[in-house]
This record gives structure tokens, sequence and C-alpha cells, in this order.
């Protein structure tokens, strides 16, 4: 693809990203956006950390979110934001730390990673927080109902995941909690009789006792349910090629975009999002641009880009697959 095409392209899709994150963001109640969303279920804190990066180069988008942050910090996990930020790469906690900041000036709480506040930061007040019986905010209803803690996290997963049976590793990777808390809450789960335990040699897997009871106590459920952690990665590689692009030769770049597919080869999988094809040499810098945009084009629709025969679920499986790339916006090189 020519320069000026490309950098049009590249344009197209940090336009895209954007909208995905406001529609993701009008479902929790921020203002200034059309609802694309509803049948998502909306995961704050990974969506938060992604937000607090592309917000310098969306500053409205990032001020309404932090609004939102401000006004709504008790539905948000210090615990997952801190397990998440370790993942994450210096650019990302650099962009990070300023947005924390803030939010811990003005609403007095401690979130971690803060740096120094945007002293010129007004708060809008024009967030609301939806209706918690909405589909798209079942994770923030669950909070609401048992708690806002590592065992809501683990109901959350298998809610999601109703047909699960797996391990404590696989729950803490899939929760953002450490394996030890992990493990504490699934035994005093089994003592309730809310999830069953077997053992496998020296594994215990854990499933859900009544599957069908907890869904009816908690009430909707969206039909989108992404693991927004592997999401936002693919999402974060995706920006990351358009925004660098120009600075590689187009044999350069070729590798480049090579490596990144490959980056997010598991992701793709556990989300069940097909990847673009594997062609041979420069002609794959124009299927990954073919590609890119669908999938974005999907996603900021607020349609999820897989056939219409596949479950647009994508929460972790019983596979328990482990990731390679833990950056929400990988880092090029």
């Amino acid at each position: 693809m020519p320069t000026s095409n490309r950098h049009r392209g590249g344009r197209a899709i940090a336009s895209l990203v954007n909208d995905f994150c406001w529609g993701a963001w009008a479902e929790l109640g921020v203002s200034g956006w059309g609802r694309t969303h509803q049948d998502w279920a909306i995961d704050p804190e990974p969506l938060i950390i992604f937000t607090a990066v592309i917000g310098q180069e969306e500053p409205r988008l990032r001020d309404e979110a932090m609004d939102w942050c401000i006004r709504n910090w008790r539905h948000v996990s210090q615990i997952r934001l801190r397990n998440i930020l370790r993942l994450q790469s210096e650019r990302v906690t650099e962009a990070w730390g300023p947005f924390a900041a803030t939010v811990n000036a003005r609403a007095g709480v401690r979130w971690p990673g803060a740096t120094v506040e945007r002293s010129s930061y007004k708060v809008t007040g024009r967030s609301r927080l939806r209706a918690l019986s909405e589909p798209s905010l079942v994770i923030l209803r669950m909070r609401a109902m048992f708690g806002v803690g590592g065992r809501t996290e683990i109901l959350r997963f298998f809610l999601l995941n109703p047909r699960s049976k797996v391990t404590a590793a696989v729950l803490a990777e899939s929760t953002n909690f450490m394996k030890r808390n992990v493990a504490e809450e699934c035994d005093l789960l089994v003592q309730a009789d809310v999830l069953t335990v077997k053992t496998v040699g020296n594994r215990f897997y854990y499933s859900l006792t009544n599957s069908r009871g907890l869904a009816n106590f908690v009430g909707a459920i969206p039909s989108i349910t992404p693991d927004w952690m592997a999401l936002l990665r693919v999402v974060g590689v995706i920006k990351n090629i358009t925004e660098t692009a120009e600075e590689f030769s187009h044999d350069a770049l070729v590798v480049e975009i090579h490596q990144a597919a490959r980056s997010i080869e598991d992701d793709l999988s556990a989300l069940g999002i097909d990847g673009p094809h594997q062609l041979r040499g420069p002609a794959f810098l124009n299927a990954w641009d073919r590609w890119a945009a669908e999938v974005m084009a999907d996603l900021a629709a607020g349609t999820w880009p897989a056939e219409e025969d596949e479950l647009p679920v994508a929460a972790l499986r019983s596979n328990g697959r482990t990731r390679r790339t833990k950056s929400l916006l990988k880092t090029s090189g």
C-alpha cells in the first residue's frame, strides 16, 4: 500500500479504535456517544487502563472516562488495577500515572501507579451510571451483589463460562487476582456448595454446582462476553502497527507485521476471531490491512468479528491457555 493510502488507513483505524472505546464507555454511562454495545458485558478495569493510554490522542474520551471514574470508583477493583498494571509496558504505566493521580486527588481514593495529577482537569459532571439491571452492566451488578473482590470475579467467570471445569491457576489468570487468593475463595465457595471440586492427579478442578441457579439470581446476561484483556491486547497491537507503520521501510514493515500477527495468535484463538491470512512476503501487508480494518469496524459497531454461527463469547475456556503478549498496548520493537 502506498504511503499516502497507508496514512489514511491509519487514521481510519485510529478513529475506529476511538469509536469502539466510546461505545464501551457509553454502556457504563459516559456522556457523548450513541449506544452500540448494549449486548456486550463491559469489564471496567482493562477498559480504564486502555483508555488512559489512548486518551493522549483522544482527550475528550479520557476526560469523560476520568469523570466516570471519579463518580463511580466504588465499582472499580483496585486489586485488579494493580495486578493488570504489573503486566503492562512502561509506555502504558507512564500514561496511566497521571490518570490515576487525578482520580485519586478528586475522589479521595488510592488507585495504584499514580504519579502527578493533571491540575488543569475539571470534573465534567456529565457521566451517569446506568441502571445495573442493564445486561451490559452484569459485571458491575455482580459486584453490587457480592462485593468488589476475588469471589465475585470467580463467580463472574463461571457465570459466563457455565460448563467450565478449571484450576485455580486458570481462574487467577482470568480474574486478575493472585492464585493463592483465588484458591482460598474457591475453597469457601466449595464449602458453601456454590462450586464443586474434582481432583485429577494433584490438581483441583472447580465447576459450578448449579449454573442455572446462579444465572437466574444474577439476572440479564448479554450474549457477547469477551475476555477484555485478550481483546484489548489485539486492539492495542492493531493500533500500534498503524501508528508506527511509516517509521519502517517496506521490507522492515513486512517483518514487523508478521511479528505482530504472531504475538496475538493465542489471544485471537481464545477470542474465537480469525486472524489475517498468512500470506508470504509483501502480500501479507494488504491482508493485514484488510483484516485490521474489518475487525475494528465490527468492534466499533458493536458487532462481534466472527462467523454468524459462532458463539460471540470469548472469556477463557476450560483449556486455560496462557497468553504470550501481556501488555494492553505492545511497544514496537
